[in-house]
């Protein structure tokens, strides 16, 4: 069925109707804005990829169930050449403000203090410690070590330190709490600072950290905006506090770093990304159509069709979709530079014939009739590109390519209403006849060499693919998704300087084990760790932490209560203990009533009556190990953490780790290295099958309305010429692909075939003519592409690593495409005029 009679009864209702298209636009254009005002914007990069696969799902489940395994942290930097315990008094403020904010389940800035709850930690602390310390425990309990240690109690207390060591040395006489203090210490691969402030502060005393635990996840970005507001308010308060206490203290720098302030971070460089990627294309595609065609009055036509066309699109995505993505947020960029071809390739026509001599109305309808049936196969063929997006499991590309695929249609049905309107009315309200004037941007030149050397143009395409191809070999992949992440993201900036400063790796994996009790979940984290001990003795991964760093398995402490028992008598004896204990005081000048509260707490840790759980954990303790334990609706998960050898981990996950969790019941191991690795594949997949999903849909489109296979197949080759030049140029400069650039190969499918559809439709026009009408076409298709690498290039301004290398490609790709269709494509067709005259 032909679409002419279609197109040519929009076209009259445009010329004679326009007042009544212009009020239907308005109309149109409050109840786009209406319903984009429904829009969100999602940050929160794995919500970019598929929601059913299991290692991906792993990872989510593993962040629903606890909760959130983000931390908010404020980061307090000392001025240079201050003391840090003029500043402690701001980071205890700092907490308490926190904490009575009700933003936070648990905030933490020291470390537990063993003094606070002294009473809860003695009875239970061989329990704690777990049957391996208990040898160590006995030797330091003989009556030798007992005498030995009391004497060097008494030395320590004459020293200058004395007062800071006399509550260790009350609480702790015999060192046994020194060694459940060392499982706090070294909780955390590489983890370093200064243990003796008793804060979380860095070696050098100059970083203090605040660390909080909100009550949403970092995904909820209206509760994240609050947070953030909210530490800012509460840190200017707490410096303000300070200054008026201590006005000679230089005021200190207090940063946020964690989840949420990257979220934050993120969600706010989208919002500028799409106001840059909007600003910049469409004033940058309309300040070349007026460079290109030199009327003012031609911003209207461009102007008016892309606006509206844009806010129909971000309405169907409010009304359809309710929240974009950061891989979908620049589609508007994308339809700025493709739907302005629709409107120069129209407008260069209009131009061609009132230049002929033909009157305005008349020009207005050759230019529907001859033209617009390859803008409306353009348009159809470039939609079916991105619709072949929507196959993809890769959630940001599938989003982008519904949101463009049906803004490129929109963008055709306001521009056959729109632009024969605003023509048709603009020359009826001229003064005079205008000047018209096309810009070919040197499409001229290109197109009239190709026509008269024809076979050294073919030539030296050949030789330009084949070296290009050479080279594309070499284009690698990069698979890492924190490579994704928002360059100039000010949380990340600061995750990175606290990784210097404390040296704790944020490349963590984790195994996660389930149990219908805590005493099951704990007893199966055990099991765990004898698989993974020797994976840190072999170097597969330098080491790990869990709950059972803090809490031993209920058989343990059975163990221990067993050794405790069987040792009453001799090496355990708290007769025997206690009697040399309080000579040895004597001994040594000590108030033996100085340990009347000690004693009896002493008793009980040798012969403790019960075992601990999680939630018989001092407070303290239990906010400390909370991210290794939680329940779960009725159960219980516990992760294990895993860090990497040398900070970073491997591209592919080491195999002797898959097999340790694998030998695990009910084990999962995850995390964003295995998520990547795992991601690789499905964006191959995805790429493959979409791209041929597209050429196949294109080409199918391309023979039925053109009607002649060989033609389909002809309109494909600016595409091969473009695709191998991109990827020769992207080897040559060094550039990678990655989850989002993968896929500008297939935007090239609707793109470059578009290039090629219009010096072809000129050819069916007169092959007769061809060769002197040819380079009024090739005007309008250097525009276009010009205009489409705006569109495109804008994506390098983006905050977005994975954008700015999409709009590097796109820009590669598109620009060898166009060149191929002003200087291939006509160098072989008019051989093959020549040969059919002939």
């Amino acid at each position: 069925m032909s679409i002419a009679p279609l197109i040519e009864w929009v076209t009259e209702q445009a010329l004679r109707r326009p007042g009544r298209v212009a009020a239907v636009a308005a109309v149109l254009l409050i109840l786009a804005l209406a319903s984009a005002s429904r829009l969100h914007l999602d940050p929160d990069l794995l919500n970019l990829f598929p929601e059913d696969d299991k290692v991906l799902s792993d990872f989510r489940r593993v962040l629903e169930e606890m909760g959130t395994l983000d931390y908010h942290v404020a980061v307090v930097d000392i001025p240079p050449g201050a003391d840090f315990y003029d500043y402690a008094p701001l980071v205890d403020d700092l907490a308490a403000r926190f904490a009575a904010s009700g933003r936070f389940e648990h905030v933490m800035h020291r470390i537990p203090d063993l003094g606070e709850f002294i009473d809860e930690v003695i009875p239970r602390a061989l329990l704690l410690l777990g049957p391996e310390h208990l040898p160590r425990v006995a030797e330091a309990l003989t009556d030798e070590a007992i005498r030995e240690r009391v004497a060097q109690n008494r030395a320590m207390l004459q020293t200058p330190q004395s007062v800071a060591m006399g509550d260790l040395v009350r609480y702790d006489p015999f060192g046994v709490l020194r060694l459940f203090l060392e499982k706090f210490e070294t909780a955390g691969e590489g983890f370093s600072f200064d243990a003796s402030s008793g804060y979380y502060l860095s070696s050098d005393q100059k970083t203090a950290l605040v660390v909080m635990q909100p009550r949403r996840p970092p995904q909820d970005l209206p509760f994240t905006r609050e947070v953030m507001a909210v530490s800012e308010a509460i840190a200017r308060d707490a410096v303000t506090e300070l200054q008026k206490r201590s006005p000679s203290l230089a005021p200190p720098s207090i940063r946020f770093t964690g989840g949420y302030a990257i979220a934050f971070d993120d969600a706010e460089l989208i919002r500028k990304d799409i106001i840059v990627n909007i600003t910049a294309s469409l004033f940058g595609v309309l300040a070349l159509f007026l460079f290109a065609f030199r009327r003012p009055v031609t911003l209207l036509f461009a102007a008016l069709p892309m606006t509206l066309a844009v806010a129909l699109t971000f309405g169907f995505a409010g009304l359809a979709i309710g929240e974009i993505t950061s891989a979908s947020a620049g589609f508007a960029a994308l339809l700025a530079g493709l739907g302005i071809d629709f409107i120069t390739v129209l407008y260069g026509r209009f131009v061609e014939e009132r230049a002929g001599g033909q009157p305005a109305e008349q020009s207005v309808r050759r230019m529907a009739r001859s033209t617009m049936p390859a803008v409306v196969i353009a348009a159809v063929t470039t939609a079916a590109t991105f619709f072949a997006f929507v196959s993809t499991e890769f959630r940001g590309m599938s989003q982008l390519g519904l949101l463009t695929g049906v803004g490129i249609l929109l963008f055709l049905v306001c521009v056959a209403f729109l632009v024969p309107a605003l023509i048709g009315w603009s020359e009826r309200r001229a003064a005079q006849q205008p000047h018209y004037f096309h810009h070919s941007f040197g499409a001229q030149h290109l197109v009239r060499l190709a026509l008269a050397r024809p076979r050294a143009v073919i030539a030296g395409w050949v030789v330009i693919t084949l070296v290009a191809s050479a080279f594309a070999l070499r284009v690698g992949f990069s698979g890492n998704v924190q490579s994704l992440r928002a360059a100039g993201n000010r949380g990340m900036i600061v995750q990175e300087y606290v990784t210097g400063k404390f040296g704790q790796s944020f490349e963590f994996m984790m195994v996660v084990v389930r149990g219908r009790t805590a005493e099951e979940a704990l007893a199966r984290t055990a099991a765990l760790r004898r698989e993974l001990d020797p994976l840190v003795r072999n170097g597969t991964i330098a080491s790990y932490q869990s709950i059972a760093t803090f809490i031993p398995p209920v058989a343990a402490q059975r163990e221990v209560m067993r050794q405790l028992e069987e040792g009453r008598a001799d090496r355990f004896s708290y007769e025997r203990i206690a009697r040399t204990f309080l000579a040895a005081l004597e001994a040594n000048g000590f108030r033996v009533s100085s340990y009347d509260t000690y004693l009896p707490l002493l008793r009980e840790m040798l012969a403790p009556s019960e075992v601990v759980t999680p939630e018989s954990l001092p407070e303290e303790v239990r906010d400390f190990t909370a991210r290794f334990l939680k329940e779960a609706g009725d159960s219980y998960t516990s992760v294990v953490f895993l860090y990497p050898v040398g900070g970073t981990w491997p591209r592919t996950v080491p195999r002797p780790l898959l097999e340790a969790a694998e030998r695990q019941d009910d084990a999962t191991l995850t995390g964003i290295n295995l998520v990547s690795e795992r991601l690789r594949g499905i964006v191959a997949r995805d790429a493959t099958g979409a791209t041929a999903l597209a050429i196949a849909l294109v080409f199918a489109m391309l023979v039925v309305l053109l009607r002649s296979i060989k033609r389909a197949l002809f309109v494909f080759l600016p595409l091969t010429v473009g695709a191998v030049g991109m990827l020769g140029i992207m080897a040559a400069l060094g550039l990678t692909f990655n989850y989002m650039n993968v896929f500008v190969g297939l935007m090239l499918v609707g793109v470059a075939t578009d290039y090629a559809l219009y010096i072809l439709q000129r050819f069916v026009e007169s092959a007769e003519s061809f060769a002197e009408h040819a380079a009024e076409t090739g005007k309008a298709v250097m525009m276009a592409a010009v205009t489409t690498i705006i569109g495109y290039g804008s994506y390098a301004l983006s905050h977005y690593p994975g954008l700015r290398s999409m709009g590097y490609a796109a820009t590669f790709g598109v620009g060898i495409s166009a060149l191929a269709a002003l200087t291939l494509v006509p160098a072989i067709l008019i051989l093959a005029a020549r040969r059919k005259r002939s």
